[in-house]
């Protein structure tokens, strides 16, 4: 399964759930994305733990990572909060995507966040090659009550 190629297209938030859950750990460098304004396309690349391949790793030894790209259509504007002005970081960690029929919500490590404002929900995640192995697995802490 390492060398399948993904393609996900989310016209509706139970897709975009999908596309939140596949995106999950994916690591951003801040100078990976372009805004098309002709085209109303904010494009981003990512690499991507692939979380549908985490029952390959008996047979693998190994988990998998994926250069992709995060593709969001339809955008009349973007948003991006003060945590962004003065960044120490070149990588942040996509924690979830949060989509409404009007609003992509990217939540990254540091209190980072990006809402992209569209009119109509048409996002595509592309992985761009085959995967690659890597022998670590992003770690969650417990959630504390």
């Amino acid at each position: 399964m390492a060398n399948e190629v993904l393609l996900v297209k989310a016209e509706d938030t139970d897709n975009c759930d999908l596309l939140s859950s596949l995106l999950q750990d994916s690591i951003f460098h801040i100078s990976c994305h372009s805004f098309h304004d002709d085209k109303r396309c904010l494009r981003l690349m990512l690499n991507r733990f692939c979380w549908e391949s985490i029952d390959d790793f008996e047979q693998n030894q190994c988990y998998f990572r994926v250069h992709s790209g995060l593709y969001i259509h339809n955008v009349d504007s973007i948003v991006v909060n003060d945590n962004f002005k003065n960044i120490n970081e070149k990588f942040l960690n996509l924690l979830t995507m949060h989509t409404t029929k009007n609003e992509v919500n990217l939540v990254f490590s540091d209190h980072k966040h990006v809402c992209v404002r569209i009119d109509k929900i048409q996002i595509y995640l592309k992985d761009l090659h085959d995967k690659y192995p890597t022998l670590t697995r992003p770690v969650h802490d417990a959630l504390r009550t």
